[in-house]
């Protein structure tokens, strides 16, 4: 398994139990110096496989060494969310297209070179709605690159509190 935007390696807590092994995972958070959520992942799991650096660089650098991610049957990731969040007012979401929207073509990217058989994404369902001048383009692009690369897609709404968490997040 590689898990992209590993935060403190939610992902990664939950699939290992179930037999998934991580080969590789990436977080950076490029507005702080500290690293507290790569702190925090090492901390539970110092076995080497957490690259603390900007994920561009890192697709850059896969396109010129197939090796720079191992192979994987399994690619994981909740991808930055604060174009879409309803942090944001709708009109000031960039979705796909803002500081960190963009980061869904470095998982592209990484997709397209290693091929993994399954790929699981997450994020907040503002992404169904953005951006806000074009109502779901962005999810639309999202589905239509996966179903290019060969992916059978499905998707859905999972709100936490069905789940024992106490908040209502979708």
């Amino acid at each position: 398994m590689v898990e992209l935007f590993a935060g403190v390696g939610g992902f990664r807590a939950a699939l290992e139990p179930l037999g998934w092994q991580t080969v590789w995972a990436n977080q950076w958070e490029p507005s702080t110096k500290t690293q507290h959520a790569a702190e925090c992942y090492r901390r539970h799991w110092n076995d080497g496989s957490l690259l603390n650096e900007d994920i561009n660089s890192v697709v850059d650098r896969l396109e010129r060494d197939s090796d720079a991610i191992p192979e994987h049957d399994l690619l994981v990731g909740g991808f930055p969310c604060q174009d879409y969040s309803v942090a944001k007012t709708l009109n000031q979401a960039h979705g796909i297209e803002g500081k960190k929207g963009v980061l869904w073509w470095a998982i592209y990217r990484i997709i397209e070179a290693k091929q993994p058989k399954l790929v699981f994404l997450e994020n907040v369902d503002r992404l169904l709605k953005s951006p806000a001048s074009q109502r779901g383009r962005d999810f639309a692009i999202i589905l239509a690159c996966l179903s290019d690369l060969g992916y059978l897609v499905e998707w859905r709404v999972v709100n936490a509190a069905n789940y024992g968490f106490p908040q209502r997040r979708r």
